[in-house]
């Protein structure tokens, strides 16, 4: 929709609170980005958009820079690999230009991934000039997650956005504030590592942290999302290695495969394990193609031009030069999209900073709970974007890169500040 005076008016206000709310304690501007990240809301404004998590963003950064906030944390050498994957996504991203033939959808995947390494670094520096301080984190974050659930089974009154075929049976497939059910899926990739790792660390959180828990497993299940199954089953089983030699975790143990357990009859009582367990895809006549179309497409298009591709953006408008005729979507896998748009110089890029990430976070997870969590849902974010692009969507991609900073923080933080995780 387009921006009209009264959504100006409340995206000032939001930018002014976020930025009051970070000149008085840092921690709570990153709250409230991430409170907000969900909930785009989002107004055309020329060639752009503006968002809440947008203006949220500018809020933090001005607050930042009201308190003179040092930004050491970013030059920590802890956090140098990521930081140099995050800075040749950008570089490669707006060299991908050279190839392209939609010069305008470039210059939009150059800002995003802009906006990401905004993201991450305001977030970090809040967090360090906060003395790393995780517990107003822990909460939001729980609660961020449980409203996206909630708002996504009240979908099953109000509507969902899609439907899959389930046994002979059409079963809506909901979404919550997110895109689509890959995108929610996407995002409790996140939600359950981090949900049940504050859940095994114990403490007054717990009870909070199992319920959350345990209404993002359903929520994941009803996505009817294949790959966010198999992302959340990898980001909950690098959690348990994470938190290996807890008593917590092994006191846990039993009952989490007793609900697994559960779960797993549930599906199979109502016909969803067919769903799961099937490799066959729905033919959409809606502009959207199976992975059996778009996987050898995006080898095709990265084989035009092998070092950049065909352009940051590109893909979706170049799929008539490779052969697919009224189909306009992405690859269905973020490493086969990064070399159709940016070549071998983006995909090494992403596998870089994938990397990167998950050393950061999984060499220090048991500096702090966060960290563990985060690392664990990275672990399962990177294996669901074998089969789908989840970057390209704001709310998730952001959302990956404010914990990233979280993560980036905590770790670069001294060992006497970092909340130890027990």
């Amino acid at each position: 929709m387009p921006l009209d005076p009264a959504a100006a008016a409340l995206f000032a206000l939001v930018a002014l609170a976020v930025a009051f709310a970070t000149a008085r304690r840092p921690v709570y501007g990153v709250a409230a980005l991430f409170a907000l990240e969900p909930f785009a809301w989002p107004h055309a404004l020329g060639p752009t958009q503006l968002s809440l998590p947008k203006v949220a963003l500018a809020g933090l950064i001005a607050g930042l820079a009201l308190r003179r906030s040092s930004l050491a944390v970013l030059r920590s050498p802890t956090l140098r690999p990521l930081e140099i994957g995050a800075c040749a996504i950008v570089a490669v991203t707006a060299l991908s230009i050279l190839p392209a033939v939609y010069a305008d959808a470039v210059a939009r995947e150059t800002l995003k991934a802009v906006e990401y390494i905004a993201t991450f670094a305001a977030t970090a520096v809040a967090v360090a000039n906060d003395g790393a301080a995780a517990a107003p984190l822990e909460i939001v974050i729980l609660a961020t997650g449980a409203a996206a659930c909630a708002l996504a089974l009240a979908q099953y009154v109000t509507g969902a956005p899609s439907a899959a075929l389930v046994n002979g049976t059409v079963v809506p497939r909901i979404a919550g504030p997110l895109e689509g059910p890959n995108q929610l899926a996407g995002y409790l990739d996140f939600i359950l590592p981090l949900a049940l790792v504050l859940a095994l660390r114990g403490g007054r959180l717990r009870p909070f942290a199992i319920g959350v828990f345990v209404l993002a497993a359903a929520t994941d299940v009803l996505t009817l999302s294949r790959a966010g199954l198999l992302g959340a089953l990898t980001g909950v089983a690098v959690a348990f290695v994470a938190t290996r030699g807890t008593a917590v975790s092994r006191r846990f143990a039993l009952p989490a495969a007793a609900l697994g357990a559960a779960l797993v009859a549930l599906a199979v009582k109502l016909g969803f394990a067919a769903r799961f367990l099937s490799d066959s895809e729905v033919v959409h006549e809606n502009g959207l193609g199976t992975r059996a179309q778009l996987w050898p497409a995006a080898l095709r298009l990265f084989g035009t031009d092998p070092a950049l591709g065909v352009g940051a953006g590109n893909f979706e408008l170049r799929l008539p030069s490779a052969g697919l005729i009224g189909v306009r979507t992405h690859a269905n896998s973020l490493y086969l999209q990064s070399l159709a748009e940016g070549g071998i110089a983006l995909f090494a890029a992403t596998v870089w900073t994938l990397a990167a990430a998950l050393g950061l976070c999984l060499r220090n997870a048991r500096r702090s709970a966060l960290v563990a969590g985060i690392g664990a849902g990275t672990a399962g974010f990177a294996v669901h974007q074998i089969f789908d692009v989840l970057t390209f969507f704001p709310k998730v991609g952001a959302t990956w890169w404010l914990l990233l900073g979280i993560a980036a923080a905590l770790v670069a933080a001294e060992p006497s500040r970092a909340r130890p995780r027990t």
